[in-house]
């Protein structure tokens, strides 16, 4: 049934029009106005429709494109008059009289043409919708595309594609969410926008199991396809969230997998108050959209690898891996950096080299991991006391270094006459707060550690004018350091230049020396005065140098230390000591050798293996070795020195004290060490008779030996007065150039008035 607006003049004809046309509703117009009803077909007669001409005009173009078919009753010769109209206003007459079956037929006609016009209408609008939301699509879509290409971060990337698709759009909310591999298979979300976004907090996803992995989303990421629902209010797979959805006036939805790699799937969720929101070309370029964030996260991610490569490279090339503190390649650029920048800026600085005293004694005993920790505590106490602006760096093993750099604008340099000076006084006064820090015990669980350093300064450009220069500078003044006691710093003079390279001239020359066998053991005999016996023979290093002409430990002992060949060359020298004992015990069978450790080999892991070999290959028994520790080796770490020398004296070696008194041994101490012999250094000696209380000093020692049960050996004894002093305070062991100065192995077996075919058969042996 269609509604009909009839307006005819003679009510004679609208009475006929009812009678006629009984299944179609009518309504009529009052006076000149149209109604405000709707109806498909508007029926007049020439006086009405002149009448309403203009409603009807306004009424067309509302309904505009679809037809509103007007049918106009005329008289035959009215016909001509409405020609001109046929097909704009008026779209169809006819002539009075007609019949009812006339009348029906024009109006059917019109009503279907009504009703095509109206189905191309509503056919036009929807294009029209459809263009308008493809056309925002693509916005989204080119908006996205150039947040891709900007994005700094995931999240940010995200963030800002969700915030254009709401703005471009009239979408009520839209996430973005990634799968997570817990034991509930969620989702996780990630970004959302919209202004609905509470709705998101309360979703339960579930993308696997259960009854929330039936929903579009779950759907979309299992089967990397797009899900669309329509109407949520019908649609099925929408039951679980249709009550929350209506709550928030969500009546469509899209559901997109966004592929992040290859076990990593995410989902671009977007929701809409409409039903029917997404059309086919909407959803094909909101699935480019998803494509294109997808690809966004895989170019993000490899943009981030390759920074963090880059990072690792760069740290692996100018940072120390252990402390994180620069390296010596990132010093050196900044040391270059001083050069170029020299003219412009006129910096002066400063160059703190710093070497840990008693480093190595640690990390040898205790372990490089031990070592490693100590020396990461090392860095942060560095950086803890230094400027904010110093540059603090490792440069290797246990050596550090400080860069103080001055601009010309500084307030440390405008407010002196003298540069050099005020920078000098800074560096010195850093270096002293270094010493006292370093000087301060690490704690590292329940060991307590400590060290010293030794400190050597350069100043730029008053020692240098190349900056590159200043490591090497105050590298030799730290040796210089060192040299004069340690825990304490020097400047660099240029005197210092010709130390050093004297000094790396031995340096090589030991090296040699350890390839070439070149150290020779000479022995000084200790003498028992009561029965005038020889009853040991110390075995002394002396190293043969090209020349021909042999030096004395004084000569290259601390540069030995220093290279690491204090083991090697002690070793050599020992196995040389232990054949010339074992031909000398063929003759004097009670003959006993005494050697001195170092602090390097009284640390070494392998030392009573090492000793035990050499003894068993020239058939010698453990008892035929008198080992000496000096006091201050053995003070240095106590508790470990105690543990030591008891497994050297239950493995049958005899153990002595040596340079005893310039130590701080107590008595407790010595009482339970397990030592026979205590070795008085020679400085005590020197002095003696003439110094009363040099003597005094000698003879408490002897007194308090005899306490505890332990022999006495006087070092260094040249006079004869010294002699005599020492007999009569009842020291036995005499040790000195008295009796005789340490002699080759020839010379020895003379020494001992041996046969000369026992002369023959002391060998040095092949090292």
């Amino acid at each position: 049934m269609a509604r009909l607006l009839v307006s005819l003049t003679q009510p004679g004809n609208k009475q006929v029009f009812h009678e006629s046309l009984p299944q179609h509703e009518v309504i009529e117009a009052s006076g000149s106005c149209l109604p405000d009803e709707s109806f498909e077909i508007a029926v007049v007669d020439l006086t009405t429709f002149l009448l309403l001409r203009k409603d009807l005009q306004t009424r067309r173009s509302e309904f505009a494109p679809a037809l509103l078919p007007v049918l106009l009753l005329l008289q035959r010769d009215q016909a001509p008059w409405v020609r001109n109209l046929l097909g704009t206003e008026v779209h169809e007459i006819l002539i009075r009289p007609s019949s009812r079956l006339e009348l029906e037929a024009r109006v059917d006609n019109l009503l279907k043409l009504q009703a095509l016009s109206a189905q191309q209408r509503a056919d036009l609008n929807l294009s029209e919708i459809a263009r308008k939301r493809t056309h925002r699509a693509y916005q989204v879509l080119a908006a996205g595309n150039e947040l891709v290409l900007r994005g700094e971060s995931e999240q940010q990337l995200f963030q800002s594609v969700l915030d254009s698709l709401i703005s471009l759009s009239d979408y009520a909310l839209a996430w973005i969410g990634v799968t997570q591999e817990d034991q509930a298979q969620s989702m996780k979300i990630l970004a959302k926008a919209g202004g609905i976004g509470d709705y998101a907090d309360q979703l339960q996803l579930n993308w696997q199991n259960g009854l929330h992995s039936k929903g579009p989303g779950a759907v979309a990421v299992r089967t990397q396809k797009p899900v669309v629902c329509q109407n949520i209010a019908i649609d099925p797979v929408f039951r679980p969230w249709r009550r929350l959805a209506k709550t928030y006036g969500i009546q469509s939805a899209v559901a997109i997998p966004l592929i992040f790699g290859k076990d990593e799937v995410g989902l671009l969720a977007i929701y809409s108050a409409q039903v029917q929101a997404f059309t086919d070309d909407e959803v094909h370029l909101l699935e480019r959209l998803a494509a294109n964030i997808s690809f966004g996260v895989g170019t993000l991610r490899v943009r981030s690898h390759l920074k963090e490569q880059r990072a690792l490279a760069w740290n692996s090339a100018y940072r120390d891996s252990l402390t994180g503190l620069p390296n010596r390649q990132w010093v050196m650029e900044e040391l270059h950096k001083l050069d170029a920048e020299f003219a412009r800026h006129h910096r002066v600085a400063a160059v703190l080299f710093i070497d840990l005293d008693g480093f190595k004694r640690i990390n040898d005993s205790l372990g490089h991991e031990v070592g490693d920790n100590l020396l990461h505590a090392v860095a942060q106490r560095l950086e803890g006391v230094a400027r904010d602006e110093d540059f603090v760096a490792r440069l290797g093993g246990d050596e550090f270094l400080v860069l103080m750099r001055f601009d010309e604008s500084d307030e440390l340099i405008t407010s002196t006459d003298d540069p050099v000076s005020a920078v000098a006084q800074a560096a010195a006064n850093l270096a002293q707060r270094l010493i006292d820090a370093l000087k301060k015990p690490f704690q590292d669980g329940v060991l307590e550690h400590h060290l010293g350093a030794s400190i050597g300064i350069s100043l730029y450009p008053a020692d240098t004018t190349k900056a590159s220069t200043l490591v090497n500078c105050a590298d030799i003044a730290m040796y210089e350091a060192k040299s004069t006691g340690r825990g304490r710093y020097r400047f660099y003079y240029t005197e210092l230049s010709t130390r050093h390279r004297e000094k790396l001239a031995l340096k090589n020359d030991l090296y040699r020396a350890v390839d070439t066998s070149a150290f020779r053991a000479y022995f000084q005999p200790i003498i028992n005065i009561c029965s005038g016996q020889v009853e040991y023979i110390e075995a002394l290093m002396r190293l043969e140098l090209p020349d021909g002409s042999v030096a004395t430990p004084a000569y290259f002992l601390q540069t030995l230390e220093e290279t690491g060949l204090i083991s090697r060359s002690a070793q050599m020298m020992l196995k040389e000591a232990c054949s010339s004992l074992a031909h000398c015990r063929q003759i004097l069978p009670n003959l006993k050798l005494s050697v001195n450790l170092s602090a390097n080999q009284l640390w070494q892991a392998d030392l009573i293996d090492q000793l035990e070999d050499m003894l068993r290959s020239h058939d010698l028994p453990a008892s035929a070795l008198m080992l000496e520790v000096t006091e201050g080796y053995m003070m240095a770490d106590i508790r470990k020195a105690e543990g030591f020398l008891e497994i050297l004296h239950e493995r049958g070696f005899e153990i002595a004290i040596d340079d005893f008194g310039t130590g701080y041994s107590s008595l407790s101490r010595l009482r339970a060490l397990p030592v026979s012999k205590l070795k008085v250094d020679k400085s005590f000696m020197d002095k003696v008779p003439e110094d009363w209380e040099s003597l005094e000093m000698v003879k408490a020692i002897l007194q308090m030996a005899k306490s505890l049960g332990l022999d006495v050996v006087a070092e260094g004894i040249e006079t004869s007065s010294q002699l005599q002093a020492l007999v009569e305070a009842g020291c036995n062991l005499i040790q000195g150039f008295l009796f005789a100065r340490p002699m080759p192995a020839d010379e020895l077996l003379a020494y001992l008035n041996l046969p000369a075919t026992a002369a023959t058969q002391i060998a040095r042996p092949s090292v």
